[in-house]
């Protein structure tokens, strides 16, 4: 059935909010991995974004603030960005956005009495799942987090909900001691210790991709190390493609912890080398800082290996969301997977989703009257598919996820 300029907001509208989401990229672990499942009021105060929020605009030392309980870290960020300061920076809006899905009502209500309702109201991934649309996401292991990587010892948690990824960073961080680590969980005699440990670790997690985040100053060592040239033809032959989070620079202000790190440098040049060196291999690639964004979408119309993903940290604010989400679409038509949560805290999944969609409909509509301006039909069936393909599919098809 053909749609009108009259009935289109409203069929858009609704495509929009019924589609389940797949969910490309997140830090989050089923409940079961109690040591790092995140869920409730707090943990959503205690969030690195609103830390360095605090941090900046308040007159609190950082040593002092972490050595409070978790108890009194939340109730002073609720204290000082909620009730002394207007929350109208994009992280504490998040948490407005929840309160309000939730239909917590908090003016005139004391930090306790918000979180004894919040805690009424939110009892489990299931509520949070089931309010964001996220049908499935993708988690972040590091296989040299021999605790975080007990989850895999067990068989409790949904695997259809939860996938897994290889985050790699340690192998840059701290080769060294991967390697030693690599070496006690295999037999030791291998060839290659570093490629026997991901395999058991892929055998053991069947992840839908590999990750790594570099800068200016390691993006290299993927070109020129023989150990990652070996990951790079061992990802290939299984398949795996290799997310790349670029831009990143650690510990721009160490004390802040967490949330002290900031944008670093990147050479795209070398992404496009990268993609040309290995073209067998598949690459998911987001990028940290605006300046790099416009080169980037150029490169993705000349690689069918790489694929942008995402609006990633201090690149998911919505005036920047709405520029950039545009652009890509000028230059890519729907060929790109255009957001990700990077969750952290379960509850994080409403608003993370809930504000880009507001961003994706009116962008997409502009898009829709225009065609149907130029005399192309549109079809209900049509905007099903595309939200579908944007949601969902681009992901999965470019994992190879049935």
């Amino acid at each position: 059935m053909n749609v009108t300029i009259d009935n289109l907001p409203d069929k858009l509208f609704n495509s929009i909010n019924s589609t389940p989401i797949f969910d490309l990229h997140t830090h989050l672990f089923p409940p079961t991995h109690k040591s790092y499942f995140l869920l409730g009021f707090k943990n959503l105060l205690n969030y690195h974004y609103l830390i360095a929020e605090l941090l900046i605009a308040s007159n609190i030392d950082s040593s002092t603030f972490y050595s409070y309980n978790d108890d009194q870290k939340a109730s002073l960020v609720w204290s000082e960005l909620f009730v002394k300061r207007t929350p109208v920076s994009e992280a504490c809006a998040g948490v407005l956005t929840i309160l309000k899905q939730l239909n917590i009502e908090i003016n005139n209500k004391s930090f306790a009495l918000v979180c004894d309702e919040y805690d009424q109201k939110i009892h489990s991934d299931k509520n949070i799942l089931e309010l964001s649309n996220v049908s499935s996401l993708v988690m972040t292991n590091n296989p040299f987090d021999l605790d975080e990587w007990s989850l895999f010892n067990n068989n409790d948690w949904d695997k259809k909900i939860y996938f897994a990824s290889l985050r790699l960073d340690d192998l840059i961080l701290d080769y060294e001691e991967s390697l030693k680590k690599a070496k006690d969980q295999t037999s030791g005699s291998e060839e290659n210790n570093v490629i026997a440990y991901l395999e058991k670790c892929y055998l053991q997690s069947s992840p839908v991709y590999a990750a790594v985040s570099i800068n200016i100053d390691t993006f290299n060592i993927l070109l020129e190390d023989s150990t990652w040239k070996n990951i790079l033809q061992w990802s290939q032959s299984k398949n795996l493609p290799l997310s790349l989070m670029l831009g990143a620079k650690r510990a721009v202000n160490k004390d802040f912890g967490l949330a002290g790190d900031g944008i670093g440098d990147i050479n795209l040049k070398e992404l496009s080398n990268l993609c040309n060196s290995f073209p067998k291999n598949k690459f998911l690639v987001t990028c940290l800082s605006l300046n790099d964004q416009h080169e980037l979408t150029v490169l993705a119309r000349k690689h069918p290996n790489l694929r942008i993903f995402g609006f990633w940290w201090f690149m998911n604010q919505p005036s920047i969301i709405k520029q950039i989400l545009k652009m890509r679409i000028d230059m890519l038509g729907f060929s790109f997977i255009p957001q990700h949560s990077d969750a952290r805290v379960s509850d994080q999944l409403i608003y993370k989703w809930t504000h880009f969609k507001k961003i994706l409909y009116p962008v997409l509509l502009e898009y829709y009257q225009g065609l149907v301006d130029k005399n192309f039909l549109i079809s209900e069936k049509i905007i099903q598919r595309d939200v579908h393909n944007l949601f969902s599919a681009n992901a999965k098809n470019f994992l190879d996820i049935n």
